[in-house]
């Protein structure tokens, strides 16, 4: 029989407890979380939720890493995992990042919470502008490979078409949480890749994956 050590244990515990939170979060926002509530989430002590993390502001933190890990494991992975032509990656990251479980509501509604705490948090700020940053990087870089003698930027640098792009993505995800019918994945995907299309015309041949 398989036993665990105590330091997987220990892993999961934790990672029981940060469940646990966007749980609270999403239900709740900020100010409904307390550790007794988070322990109680995860089916643990209050005790037990303590000796993992001393204080509220310590889960809320580790919380948000977590979150962070699981959006860029997700968009790397997709490169990754597309092969070596960029519009092939840019179209698996755009599908990963506009589908579940990336875009499950519940989570858009954690990640809205950390976003409007974050301009009064320095820790936060310093967390998100980091991860920002290399998020942004990676879709420029993919785009960069992408132009050709004929590309047309419309008046455009290329780093702004990339926030631009992750501006529409960001801001699908808010309508799957305010109107979630208004919005199918479907629709923002195609949304996306007809914004790109207008740069990158051969992008529009990734509308038959959707």
């Amino acid at each position: 029989m398989n036993t665990i050590t105590r330091t997987e244990q220990k892993q999961l515990t934790r990672q029981k407890l940060i469940e646990a939170t966007f749980e609270v979060i999403a239900a709740e926002g900020f100010s409904g979380v307390t550790m007794a509530k988070v322990a109680q989430c995860a089916d643990l002590s209050r005790g037990i939720g303590n000796f993992h993390f001393q204080t509220k502001e310590q889960l809320l933190l580790e919380t948000l890493h977590a979150l962070y890990r699981e959006f860029e494991n997700a968009w790397r992975s997709a490169i990754a995992n597309a092969g070596p032509a960029p519009i092939d990656q840019l179209t698996d990251l755009i599908k990963r990042i506009l589908e579940p479980p990336i875009a499950d509501p519940k989570k858009v509604a954690v990640w809205m919470a950390y976003w409007g705490e974050t301009p009064s948090r320095k820790t936060y700020m310093e967390l998100c502008e980091m991860h920002d940053r290399e998020w942004e990087a990676a879709v420029e870089k993919i785009l960069r490979s992408m132009v050709s003698v004929d590309f047309n930027p419309h008046g455009m640098k290329l780093h702004a078409i990339a926030e631009s792009l992750i501006a529409m993505m960001d801001g699908f995800w808010l309508e799957y949480l305010l109107a979630p019918d208004r919005f199918k994945p479907q629709d923002a995907i195609k949304a996306c890749f007809a914004f790109l299309s207008s740069f990158f015309p051969d992008f529009q041949q990734s509308d038959k994956d959707i």
